[in-house]
This record gives C-alpha cells, sequence and structure tokens, in this order.
C-alpha cells in the first residue's frame, strides 16, 4: 500500500480519538462553561477544574447519589468505594490500604513486574505479529493487582467485565437500563466473589494484600463486608484500568513520533519524563463526576445544590492556558501540572503503581525489540473515549 493509504487508514483509526480532542478545543474557544441535560454543568479549564478538584466539601463525589433507584449490591460495594466517598469516610478508608501503594511499597514489585513482562512476551507468536492489549497492556497489569491481592490468576477472565462496570458507575451518567441489566448484575457477581475469599483469608490469613485488608480495622473495629468489597473491587480495576491505557496509548504515541521515540530508545532516563507527557496528552480517563452540596459558583457560572458537574479532565490536560502548545508531544515537557490521576485529596491511589508499570514494561519493549509497529491495516480499535482513553484493539508488528 502507498504511503497516501497508509496515511488514510491511520488517520480514519485515529478518529474517535482525534474528534474528541478536536471537541475540546473547540470548548476551550468557545464554551468552557457549557450545561446539558445528560452530562449537567461541563467545565474544561484546568483552572476550573482544579478548583472543583480541590474542594470536596462543595463538591461531592457521592455522585451515586443522583440514581433515583435504590440498588442494595450497589450500596454494599458503595461503602467501601475510595472514588465515591466524601470525608471524613474517604480518609478512614484511605488509610486502610494506603500503605500497599507507597512509592517505597510499589518499587519492591519491580523484579516482578519485569518477569511477568517477560513472560508475556516470550509467548507472541513468531510471526511477530501479536494484539498488543490483549497479549501484554491487558494481561501486565491485571496479573500483578491479582498476585497482590491474593487472587487466582486463573480468574482473570472475569475481572475486565466488572472494571468496565466499575468504570460506567464513576462517570455519573449511567442510563437506567444499562445500570438494571449491565452495571447491577456486574458487581453482584463481584460482590460475591470478593466476600468469598474475604471469608476465606479470615479462617486461613495469607501473605497478601486480601488478607491484610480483611483483618485490617477502621476506627478500632474490623472493617465491614462493605467497606472491604468496596477497597478490593476498586484496586481491581484502578489497579488495571489506568495501566492498560497508558501502555497502549505510549506504545501508539511513540509509533507517531519516531524522532522522541529515538530518543527515549537511545536514554532511557527520559521514560519517566515521557511517560508523564503521555499521560498529559492520552489520561486514561477523559472525565470525572461530582455533585454539588450547596449552591455555588464556578467558573463565572451559578449552579445550585444537588446538581451534576462534569470534569473533561483530558480538555484541561490540553489548557492552552496551562500549557503551552497542549496538543504537542514534548518529552522535555516540565513535568507538572496535569491531572491525568486526579487532583487534591482523591489523587489516584495506584498512581505509582500504574508510573512503574509503564516504565518496566516500555523498557522491556525497546530492550527486546529494535522496532514496534502499528498494524493500522489489521484493524485499530477504541474503548468509548467519552469514558475511557485507551486501544480496544492494538495490531502491531515486532522485529529485532
Amino acid at each position: 500500500m502507498n504511503d497516501a493509504g497508509s496515511t488514510a487508514i491511520e488517520k480514519s483509526a485515529m478518529e474517535p480519538i482525534e474528534s474528541l480532542f478536536s471537541w475540546f478545543r473547540e470548548m476551550h474557544d468557545q464554551n468552557p462553561v457549557h450545561y446539558d441535560d445528560e452530562y449537567g454543568l461541563q467545565l474544561f479549564r484546568h483552572a476550573d477544574i482544579s478548583k472543583v478538584l480541590t474542594d470536596p466539601a462543595t463538591y461531592s463525589s457521592e455522585t451515586v447519589s443522583l440514581f433515583n433507584d435504590p440498588q442494595p449490591d450497589l450500596d454494599l460495594f458503595l461503602a467501601g468505594n475510595l472514588v465515591t466517598s466524601d470525608p471524613p469516610h474517604h480518609k478512614r478508608l484511605r488509610q486502610a490500604i494506603s500503605r500497599s501503594f507507597t512509592p517505597r511499597a510499589v518499587g519492591k514489585l519491580h523484579d516482578k513486574i519485569r518477569r511477568t513482562v517477560d513472560a508475556l512476551l516470550d509467548d507472541i507468536p513468531g510471526s511477530g505479529r501479536f494484539d498488543l492489549i490483549e497479549t501484554v497492556a491487558y494481561p501486565l497489569p491485571i496479573i500483578v493487582v491479582t498476585e497482590m491481592l491474593g487472587f487466582p490468576r486463573e480468574d482473570v477472565h472475569m475481572y475486565r467485565a466488572w472494571g468496565d462496570a466499575l468504570g460506567a458507575l464513576d462517570a455519573a451518567t449511567v442510563p437506567p437500563d444499562v445500570m438494571e441489566a449491565e452495571v447491577v448484575p456486574a458487581i453482584q457477581e463481584m460482590n460475591a466473589y470478593i466476600l468469598g475469599h474475604i471469608r476465606e483469608r479470615r479462617k486461613d490469613p495469607a501473605d497478601d494484600l486480601l488478607t491484610e485488608l480483611a483483618l485490617a480495622t477502621m476506627d478500632g473495629e474490623m472493617l465491614e463486608d462493605g467497606h472491604l468489597i468496596g477497597l478490593v473491587g476498586l484496586t481491581l480495576f484502578a489497579g488495571h484500568a489506568a495501566s492498560m491505557a497508558l501502555l497502549g496509548n505510549s506504545v501508539l504515541t511513540f509509533s507517531r513520533y519516531p524522532e522522541p521515540l529515538a530518543e527515549v530508545r537511545a536514554n532511557r532516563e527520559l521514560i519517566p519524563g515521557a511517560a508523564e507527557e503521555l499521560m498529559r496528552l492520552y489520561p486514561p480517563f477523559s472525565r470525572m463526576a461530582r455533585v454539588t452540596t450547596t449552591e455555588t459558583k464556578v467558573g463565572g457560572q451559578r449552579i445550585g445544590k444537588g446538581e451534576l458537574v462534569t470534569l473533561w479532565t483530558g480538555a484541561a490536560n490540553r489548557d492552552p492556558e496551562q500549557f503551552s502548545e497542549p496538543d504537542e508531544f514534548d518529552i522535555h515537557r516540565k513535568p507538572g501540572g496535569h491531572i491525568a490521576f486526579g487532583q487534591g485529596i482523591h489523587f489516584c491511589l495506584g498512581a505509582p503503581l500504574a508510573r512503574l508499570e509503564i516504565k518496566v514494561a516500555l523498557n522491556a519493549l525497546f530492550d527486546r525489540f529494535n522496532d514496534v509497529e502499528i498494524d493500522y491495516e489489521s484493524g485499530v480499535q477504541f474503548e468509548n473515549p467519552m469514558q475511557i482513553i485507551c486501544p480496544r484493539r492494538l495490531p502491531v508488528r515486532v522485529s529485532g
């Protein structure tokens, strides 16, 4: 196929993502504070979104209050869900699990992560053609977090559907029919699975995070079932979705920017900074949601109590008022400022693990292969970028 044909295929494959970013640019220029019935008050500017994220008293994370019908299984999970909880409950929950995700604790996983990546790459076909998401980007983080928790490795096939359900909850825009038919059944299944393993650990402790949580206390008392289900379920989801997206987006982006790729291959110390820039450009999650606890004003617009506020964090990371040439991939950009992992009390607990996994995975790919080329002709596919910015299918050809 000639260059023009290849370019057309690549452009078509990237269209869902580029359309979202084009919309972000349009909203920055014309309508940075916008209201509609589906997403409520929508914010696109970095400053406005930072204001909301750092004011949990005014902008509550308990967005599930917007769902009208009570759901016992959902309520059980939400009792321990850090993402949709507010202080002081949020602080107590976070303290119960945070020490397992400090940079120091996560750093001890380096060698295990590298062995896992190498084992996954050992299994690629001799042809050098494979789907990067299916073969590496999805299994790597889910294997790591599964081993941290102490769940059976053979059960990983179940976790993706549960993660999709939890991701929909955080967006706070789940249609009632989807909630009933897809989200609640997935959460019901997940709750039963987690609770079964928790009860096993209480009878027969092991050296894993699941045992640590099963025996942990909050305010001097053992954690309740709902607290445990929420913490473990969120760890499963947050422990793999961000890393999967970051690795897929990294390989895809480097393939489109050969000069930065050559720099990073030649000097691996550039990988952490490049990874931060990749998180800014392609944050795993394009939006977050909050609900107002009182009448307030943001972005120059008044909003009443109990209203949904959608924070387009993907747009904030490309705000020209915050970043020069915001749509450019610059691996030498001064780090910091992006909110791919959130901000304030809800800054992502798993950020150190995601950063380590992307660093180790990229080093492993660069060590093993001289070239990783995107096979656009085989069909690159994306998840819904309004929810998660991540390739769903990323066929590649490797050599060297």
